[in-house]
């Protein structure tokens, strides 16, 4: 009598697992809080949201206050490592951190970044960030590395306070509304000129740029620090190393997004990775239920602003060993 073939169980390589995630906590500091109560809420709030979530690296946008992060820092107790960008020079003092339980290898900030102006006179020159984005060489868990930068660009607010006095209300708004769109596309370029910059000098194995962008997937900021842009046939392969891609394609459509204002929602806060690190993901999430339908004035609030006005954003990443 025949016997069926005994058939060999494979087995199972060993995986390295992590977890990436954004979050805009909204002014964190206590200058931007009426009281202590209304602080330590806030804190609270951010600790209990960060426990639950559990990510292995974490962006942490608009921190008003170093110590604040830190006091952030060590409420969580499981972050051996964490990296505040500097405050800007001028505009609202708010900066980007890291938090990390991957040891930081190498880390920096970028503070300029490439530009033209238009016209005969203008040219290549070089524009400073609005907030300087940080960024750390991180070592994974199975040896290799993941350069992940930390992302707050120009936010869509008219930027009217720089618009001269001597306009109208209305021509200061309106070209201050203008500015802020040019001031953030100009950044999304040229933080793509400098991602470039560091992925052909293979500076890690994988690359994440993960922050609250302010603009939707099909912006063109968004397209830009993607590398989405049209390239001729002979930068095509180079091109294709350089892309990164949206891990929240996963997220579904009722769920995508991670603000809400004047009724309206939006998808700001994003994780891009590179195209080895996308091949290893296996989930993605927005946390769209902490959202509040309409948010609350926070700075010059009477009862101050415990909680946030976005959502966390995170993805999960399998690699082998």
């Amino acid at each position: 009598m025949l016997q069926a073939p005994q058939l060999r169980a494979e087995p199972v390589k060993p995986r390295v697992r992590f977890r990436l995630l954004t979050f805009n906590v909204h002014n964190l500091g206590r200058a931007d809080n009426a009281d202590d109560r209304t602080y330590r809420a806030k804190l609270d709030y951010l600790v209990d949201v960060l426990r639950r979530l559990d990510p292995d690296v974490a962006v942490i946008d608009e921190v008003r206050e170093p110590e604040s992060f830190d006091e952030l820092g060590d409420r969580l107790g499981t972050y051996a490592y964490r990296f505040l960008g500097d405050a800007p020079p001028a505009n609202r003092r708010i900066q980007t951190g890291i938090l990390s339980r991957f040891p930081m290898l190498e880390q920096g900030q970028w503070h300029e970044f490439p530009s033209a102006l238009p016209g005969p006179e203008g040219g290549a020159v070089q524009l400073a960030f609005r907030r300087p984005m940080p960024w750390t060489r991180l070592e994974l868990p199975n040896g290799e590395t993941l350069l992940a930068v930390a992302v707050h660009l120009k936010s869509r607010r008219a930027a009217a306070e720089e618009i001269p006095e001597t306009e109208s209300p209305r021509r200061r708004r309106l070209l201050g509304r203008a500015l802020s769109n040019l001031i953030r596309i100009a950044e999304a370029a040229g933080l793509r000129s400098l991602l470039d910059e560091a992925m052909d000098r293979k500076t890690a194995d994988h690359y994440a740029v993960l922050g609250d962008f302010n603009d939707a997937p099909g912006s063109v900021a968004l397209s830009l620090v993607m590398g989405l842009e049209d390239e001729e046939g002979s930068e095509l392969g180079q091109s294709e190393e350089r892309r990164l891609f949206q891990a929240l394609w996963r997220v579904p459509l009722d769920r995508a997004f991670s603000y809400v204002g004047r009724g309206q929602r939006h998808l700001f806060d994003h994780i891009l990775v590179s195209q080895r690190l996308s091949l290893g993901q296996v989930a993605a999430g927005v946390e769209s239920q902490l959202l509040e339908a309409e948010r609350r004035r926070h700075s010059d609030h009477p009862e101050g602003y415990p909680r946030s006005d976005h959502a966390p954003v995170w993805a999960n990443f399998e690699l082998a060993v």
